[in-house]
């Protein structure tokens, strides 16, 4: 009983002094009048805010769709399928920073698809615009309706669409009529999670946007680290969240709603239009990562260079960052290692008091969903005796810790009680049962979740930007400073030294999951 008490203490200790403090604090420092006059100045912002999640959202459904309908209907060859669910697992973890200086190389005035239309006597112009945000959101967010869709297209029996089949139906009158309300709710689920993406982005926004087009969370940043207003910044704070807990309630209502059927799933020949949509993916999510991670070895404009590595570093990146830069690369794979392998152990107790003692106390990891990065730092900010370095910990711990609670969650219903019970019973304590039982059948997906745990907390800018000071920077950080104060060759090498540290990251984490599939 005792050790049961103490297991769901660490997960409601760390989120109550972590998220729900720090959001106390900011209430109490609340001003209503400051509030309405906030608003009513930055009324402009507030609409292009809830305008441009919602575009952003629909166009994301509308490329997301199909790629979910390939994935669980076709019968695709495994390498393009693997090729499918890997490009779409890749912006997750793609630093919004690298997603960033990979679209300036694909797509800015001297980028690669610049230069091949310059043969035609052709440009376009994409960075620095409304186009370039709405780009940026579907890259990262169309993941969200290949996955949550999928799955959903997945569980629907075969004999329900075999007898649409039978009696003469189109594929695309059967979609419209039986699957398409069938997943409904999953559109739903998927479309409230990326427009609360796409509300609360911040990199995408101010990198491939600029500050004509800021959003609330850019705003928000602005006020607090530039203009130094406090009372707008926890305004606008304050009216995001509500936005935000509406869209995470519109999430939980359409997942509670989604349709389950247990069955073979119908696999069909693959349509025309499949082998067009992957080379498009392909383009959309493998040029830009492929310019970012090797976009340290080209001068912007396309020649080969090693100039970039030379400068990055020097005495000049030193004074423009605040730190050397192997400082900064130490710093922060040293702080995201640390806090990914806390994160595993906090989300091993709460997934194991959630599905062996059905306790709802453990849903508290959850709540870090319906708070925005930026939100949580600005809560961290009056939590001033805190070291920097706890904070940013804090920050990326609350980010990854429900998405590893969420993937433990599944190895505890899989793992038969029976194992423990019987373990327990030849004597064996607590620690022995987890070294010699729990962690042996979890370490593939421990190491995944560790792995993925560690690239998000390296990518991560949102709260990093806001939080950090002095000379303790990150990775994330020092390439924004750089690629800010236009050192872009300098940027572009650090970027692929974060690239090919993430990538390898992914890397271990996919083939974890793997071979837990296997």
């Amino acid at each position: 009983m005792r050790r049961k008490v103490l297991l769901i203490l660490v997960p409601i200790a760390f989120v109550g002094t972590f998220l729900i403090y720090p959001l106390i604090l900011l209430l109490l420092r609340f001003s209503i009048s400051d509030f309405n006059q906030v608003l009513s100045k930055n009324l402009s912002i507030i609409r292009f805010t809830i305008f441009q999640a919602l575009l952003s959202a629909f166009l994301t459904m509308i490329l997301g769709i199909p790629g979910a309908y390939l994935i669980a209907r076709t019968k695709l060859p495994k390498t393009v399928k693997s090729f499918l669910k890997s490009a779409s697992m890749v912006p997750f973890v793609l630093p919004g920073i690298s997603m960033a200086i990979g679209f300036l190389l694909t797509f800015g005035n001297n980028g690669i698809v610049n230069s091949v239309l310059s043969l035609f006597n052709l440009k376009i112009r994409i960075l620095y615009t409304f186009t370039a945000v709405l780009i940026g959101h579907v890259f990262y967010n169309f993941p969200l309706f290949i996955r949550i869709v999928g799955d959903a297209l997945e569980r629907i029996d075969k004999s329900t669409l075999e007898m649409a089949n039978l009696e003469g139906t189109s594929r695309l009158k059967r979609f419209w009529y039986i699957e398409l309300p069938l997943v409904a709710p999953a559109i739903g689920s998927a479309f409230a999670l990326a427009f609360l993406y796409c509300f609360t982005s911040f990199a995408v926004v101010l990198i491939l946007g600029g500050i004509k087009y800021s959003t609330i969370e850019v705003s928000v940043y602005m006020y607090l680290r530039v203009l130094l207003d406090f009372e707008s910044a926890l305004s606008l704070t304050f009216f995001q969240m509500i936005f935000v807990a509406l869209a995470s309630l519109l999430f939980l209502i359409f997942s509670s709603k989604s349709h389950e059927s247990f069955g073979e799933t119908l696999k069909e020949s693959k349509p025309k239009w499949a082998y067009p949509y992957i080379a498009f993916v392909g383009i959309l999510v493998f040029l830009p990562l492929f310019m970012a991670s090797f976009g340290g070895f080209l001068r912007y404009g396309g020649s080969f260079t090693l100039e970039n590595f030379k400068g990055l570093f020097g005495r000049t990146v030193e004074w423009i960052v605040g730190a050397n830069t192997v400082s900064v690369i130490f710093y922060s794979i040293s702080l995201s290692g640390l806090i990914a392998l806390f994160v595993c152990a906090v989300g091993l107790a709460s997934s194991y008091i959630s599905v062996r003692h059905n306790n709802l106390f453990s849903s508290v990891v959850y709540l870090p969903i319906a708070v925005s990065p930026a939100t949580i730092a600005f809560g961290m900010v009056l939590m001033s005796k805190l070291p920097q370095t706890v904070k940013l910990g804090a920050v990326y711990a609350l980010i990854c810790l429900p998405l590893v609670h969420s993937s433990l969650q599944n190895l505890w219903r899989n793992l038969p009680k029976q194992i423990e019970e019987a373990a327990e019973i030849d004597g064996c304590g607590v620690l022995q049962r987890l070294f010699k039982i729990t962690l042996p059948i979890f370490k593939k997906e421990l190491l995944g979740a560790f792995s993925f745990s560690m690239a998000i907390a390296l990518g991560e800018i949102t709260a990093t930007i806001i939080l950090s000071e002095g000379r303790l920077t990150t990775i994330s950080v020092a390439t924004y400073k750089l690629f800010s104060t236009r050192h872009i060759g300098e940027a572009q090498a650090l970027n692929s030294i974060l690239m090919w540290i993430v990538l390898t990251l992914f890397f271990l984490s996919e083939q974890s999951e793997q071979t837990l599939k296997t």
